[in-house]
């Protein structure tokens, strides 16, 4: 359980890095509350975002994100990585606002992506973490995740992006 949770908030955080899908999903909860009415959104990770997710990763437009255009960009790692040395450490982590918001320490993202436990994340590792949550994600194995692949991904699913 807690590896899903790790898997489905990074799911989560790479589509709010990388179209601010859920500034979206609060401004409309933020308009249903206002108008009293009750919204509720699907958690993240359950083939929610695709327009955000095509529009930071669908390089060409085709409608289909290939392996080499979801492993050429890296939002949230280099949004982490606030040194710009090529890797993460939990304390960039903590760095983050919504870490501080949330009293995390780092350690959650730097235990799931650090491959040799060094105690720091480099784009290698991560790239690796993400190849492989591509493969889980490209369920035909045609080399691209299209819309339909991506909205078939229960909560659960095993991601390791």
């Amino acid at each position: 359980m807690k590896v899903n949770l790790v898997r489905a908030g990074v799911l989560a955080g790479t589509v709010a890095l990388c179209g601010s899908g859920f500034a979206l999903a609060a401004t409309g909860q933020s308009a249903a509350h206002k108008s009293g009415a009750k919204q509720q959104h699907p958690p993240a990770g359950q083939g929610q975002h695709w327009d955000q997710f095509a529009k930071a990763f669908d390089a060409n437009g085709d409608g289909k994100v290939s392996k080499e255009e979801f492993l050429a960009k890296r939002p949230m790692f280099d949004k982490i990585d606030g040194n710009h040395d090529g890797s993460v450490t939990s304390d960039e982590v903590k760095a983050m606002p919504a870490v501080q918001k949330k009293g995390g320490t780092g350690q959650n993202f730097v235990a799931h992506f650090d491959g040799d436990k060094d105690g720091k994340v480099t784009t290698a590792e991560y790239d690796a973490k993400r190849s492989s949550f591509f493969d889980k994600m490209d369920k035909n194995k045609d080399g691209m995740i299209d819309q339909s692949e991506f909205k078939a991904q229960p909560a659960s699913e095993d991601s390791g992006a």
